[in-house]
Parts: C-alpha cells; sequence; structure tokens
C-alpha cells in the first residue's frame, strides 16, 4: 500500500484507494480482450433482438392491414349487394 505523501484521515485515505482501485478495474475491463470479445457478442446478442422484434411488429402490422382488408372488402360487397338489390327493385317497379 501507498503511504500518502500528506498525511490524510483514514476515511479519505480509504476512500482514494478504493477509487485507485475502481480506475484500475476499469481500465483493465476497456483494454482486456476477454471483457472485450464479451461486450461485443451482448451488442450483436442486442441487434438480433431487436431486429427479431422488429420482424415481429411487421409481421404482425401486415396480418392486421390483410385482415381489416379482408374486412373491408367484405363490407363493400354486402353494401354492393344491397345497392344491387334497391336497383333491381327499382327498375322492376317501374
Amino acid at each position: 500500500m501507498e503511504e500518502p505523501k500528506e498525511k490524510l484521515a483514514r476515511k479519505e485515505w480509504a476512500r482514494q484507494q478504493r477509487r485507485a482501485a475502481y480506475l484500475r478495474a476499469k481500465e483493465y475491463r476497456a483494454t482486456d480482450p476477454k471483457q472485450l470479445a464479451f461486450k461485443e457478442a451482448m451488442k450483436a446478442r442486442q441487434r438480433d433482438g431487436y431486429q427479431a422484434g422488429k420482424e415481429r411488429r411487421k409481421a404482425v402490422a401486415a396480418e392486421q392491414k390483410a385482415r381489416r382488408s379482408e374486412r373491408q372488402g367484405e363490407q363493400r360487397a354486402a353494401q354492393d349487394q344491397q345497392l344491387i338489390m334497391m336497383v333491381s327493385r327499382a327498375t322492376k317497379n317501374e
């Protein structure tokens, strides 16, 4: 352990030692190949997860759009049928 240049209180000296240890560990993590590989793997996993979620959302949106389109087509067909019935009755009565 390093002896401080000037006399510090024990709490302050301990705080400085903890901070120095934290900075050493941070520097080690920043340059450690194992840590860097782990970090890159996590980034890739997050990207893959994001893409998978995006694909699921697109699939659900496309399915909803198809259902909505089908429903609108059915409604349009029913309205056309009613219109044809009304027109045919009107032309029949004349």
